[in-house]
């Protein structure tokens, strides 16, 4: 039987999903990333590794059928699911007097409602394999700022759900970890769309996307003597 890995929240090409699936097939895994867009499922499919293969998964992941939909594709795969990567992120920016509850609720779905519905499903079946659930955290998961102040509510949520998940489920045997990205991520989000300011970071200045997913691999891949529950990652010149 394989050994088999979901990466949920993955987007474009050049984003960090996608590298999260590269880089866990690259160890041999079948890897099913999961993503809103049909567009970015097919182009996943595509992709082709030396070791393991990627399957792209069509679901929202703020939709508790499409979550459970999720995992029956994962149980009728014959793989035995090894690691839980939540990726998923919407970071939106507004000042507070300007947002609606639409707008904050939103954030939160993605965020912390997505994170709590995908974890319910996946540790009773990681607890039968002794893997890990990893999720992609943000400076807003630990300090609050103008104008981000709905995006930090929902990513203090979400880091505040993967801690008493840790400490809840790690005797038991799932190693949960939680990755502060305090950075600009290197990818198209950021280079497509605010190439100016992506410029103006310089040499190094911003997260190389293939760096972070190997922190992933290695939270994963952690002695159980010396699990890390939190890491935190940023360029050499970011301030904090």
């Amino acid at each position: 039987m394989d050994n088999s890995v979901l990466v949920l929240g993955v987007g474009p090409e050049q984003g960090l999903g996608v590298a999260l699936c590269k880089k866990f097939a690259e160890e041999g895994y079948k890897v099913f990333g999961c993503g809103r867009s049909k567009e970015n499922m097919e182009a996943l499919k595509a992709i082709t590794t030396s070791n393991g293969s990627i399957e792209g998964l069509v679901a929202d992941v703020t939709s508790p059928e499409d979550v459970k939909e999720i995992f029956k594709v994962l149980d009728k795969s014959d793989t035995l699911l090894k690691s839980v990567i939540y990726n998923a992120g919407n970071n939106n920016a507004k000042p507070f007097l300007e947002m609606d509850l639409d707008f904050f609720q939103d954030l939160w779905d993605v965020c912390a409602k997505g994170a709590f519905l995908v974890s319910q499903e996946a540790i009773p079946r990681l607890l039968k394999s002794g893997g890990s659930l990893l999720f992609t955290g943000a400076t807003a998961s630990i300090r609050s700022r103008p104008p981000f102040t709905a995006f930090a509510a929902a990513k203090s949520a979400e880091r505040s759900l993967a801690q008493g998940l840790s400490k809840e489920f790690g005797p038991q045997g799932i190693h949960v970890a939680h990755v502060i990205v305090d950075g600009i991520i290197d990818g198209d989000k950021v280079n497509l769309r605010f190439p100016d300011f992506a410029n103006s970071k310089g040499e190094d200045g911003k997260l190389d996307i293939d760096s972070i997913a190997e922190n992933f691999l290695m939270l994963h891949k952690q002695k159980k003597s010396t699990w890390s529950f939190e890491i935190d990652l940023r360029p050499w010149s970011e301030n904090w």
